[in-house]
């Protein structure tokens, strides 16, 4: 049995164990070196499928924790094979970890996306616009809008032909409901497009969450 690490937070006032179940529905936990911690639970070494259900339980144990502290996101999958391989990687890697705390202490991560019709002859006859202009307008005023409210923003693929825009933005926990009443009134003014706003997630585009390399 290994160490599946969730995230990394700071130790102060960080409780030896989570009241959550985490992947293999083992306790969730954590693991001090220094002022920081990992939060954990154990697991069987071996490559972890990015199923529904294990997926789920990653995310389920980093929102819980996202609750109260600020997570430094690790990848799905990274299991290490004891707590001392764990304890040494985050000695390797401290002021790595430490930096990426830095820029994200107090923020949650949001995303937006935005979604055009089926039908795209009827939504350029109601816009009087064509698709592309309606893209281009709506972006830029998304991207001027919530970009004033958010500390960073990352490009997300577009990897349908309906989908418009796709942004995470990096903002901080105090002007979520900003956040949220800016984009509800851009959703009000583009409401031929349909807007999907997910969050508040750990800082997964906005830290390298891969900066753990398991051991074995």
């Amino acid at each position: 049995m290994g160490e599946y690490v969730y995230g990394i937070i700071e130790r102060k006032n960080a409780p030896k164990n989570f009241n959550i179940k985490g992947i293999e529905d083992s306790d969730v936990y954590t693991i001090n070196y220094q002022d920081l911690t990992a939060v954990a639970s154990k697991a069987p070494m071996k490559e972890y499928e990015p199923t529904e259900d294990a997926t789920e339980k990653h995310k389920q144990v980093s929102l819980h924790v996202l609750e109260n502290y600020t997570v430094l996101p690790v990848a799905f999958g990274m299991v290490f094979k004891s707590r001392g391989i764990l304890i040494n990687t985050m000695r390797k890697v401290y002021p790595l970890l430490k930096k990426n705390l830095r820029l994200i202490d107090n923020k949650i991560e949001l995303g937006v996306k935005t979604i055009l019709p089926k039908d795209i002859e009827v939504f350029e006859s109601k816009t009087g616009k064509s698709k592309e202009d309606y893209i281009k307008t709506c972006e830029e005023e998304f991207v001027n809008n919530l970009g004033k409210i958010a500390v960073q923003s990352k490009n997300g693929k577009l990897f349908s032909e309906r989908l418009a825009f796709n942004k995470s933005f990096l903002v901080e926990k105090d002007k979520i409901d900003n956040f949220s009443a800016e984009l509800e009134k851009l959703g009000n003014k583009y409401n031929p497009l349909k807007i999907q706003y997910t969050g508040p997630w750990p800082a997964y585009n906005f830290v390298d969450i891969k900066i753990m390399s398991r051991g074995r």
